[in-house]
């Protein structure tokens, strides 16, 4: 997204990650405006039961390789027309989406007290280094700066 799109978010993120003590519920809320923000007036329908089946098998095996095929099976499609159908009741390629589910689990672990590394390898990926690089391209900060101190 365009950093113009974004508003006065990135400076609220800056200054609620500069916070001491930090407040976790004032992150959590400025998580959801700013997702409420990207969205606009979308409203998301519910996703196709295979599709469904495909997130909560994807959630379920993060900490392993997860391929579009395997997925597929689980859905009982075409890996074609999984590719095709997640896209569209998603809005994000299946790759794409279990990346986001990575972050969001290694986030989650490191913010429950692991560290870098091990929340890296929790969510699937390699090291820390390569959650590191992921995070600040996603987000253009470090996970480490989550850290509560």
């Amino acid at each position: 997204m365009p950093p113009a799109l974004l508003g006065n978010f990135r400076a609220r993120l800056a200054a609620a990650l500069g916070e001491t003590p930090r407040n976790d519920a004032a992150l959590a809320d400025l998580g959801r405006a700013l997702i409420g923000h990207m969205a606009g007036d979308a409203r998301a329908d519910v996703p196709d039961l295979r599709i469904r089946k495909v997130i909560a098998w994807a959630d379920k095996h993060l900490e392993g390789p997860l391929s579009l095929a395997d997925a597929a099976l689980t859905a009982n499609l075409s890996a074609g027309r999984l590719r095709h159908l997640f896209v569209e009741q998603t809005g994000l390629p299946f790759k794409t989406y279990v990346l986001w589910l990575r972050l969001k689990r290694a986030v989650q672990a490191f913010a429950n007290g692991q560290s870098l590394t091990q929340a890296a390898h929790d969510a699937g990926f390699s090291d820390s280094a390569h959650l590191s690089r992921t995070f600040r391209r996603m987000f253009g900060i470090a996970p480490a700066s989550l850290r509560i101190t």
